[in-house]
């Protein structure tokens, strides 16, 4: 199983329909990854995406938790 983005499935799907592609972590929608099999058409289709730099993102969205340190508090 190779770790793909969320547009990379997309398109390897909109491709290859028949391929395997899995999602973990479905409750925790903030937590998951995309899995894709290993089969030689996907790879080979999926190495000429990235080589191509096609727009997919490779950045995580989701909550910033930068700022999650305590801030001091103050009292009157």
């Amino acid at each position: 199983m190779v770790a793909i983005t969320k547009t990379e499935s997309e398109i390897i799907r909109k491709h290859f329909p028949n391929v395997h592609i899995v999602r973990t972590m479905k409750q925790k929608s903030k937590r998951h990854h995309y899995f894709c099999e290993e089969s030689r058409a996907v790879m080979k289709f999926l190495t000429s995406l990235r080589e191509d730099n096609v727009d997919t993102k490779t950045t995580r969205e989701g909550a910033n938790h930068t700022d999650r340190k305590s801030k001091k508090r103050v009292t009157t």
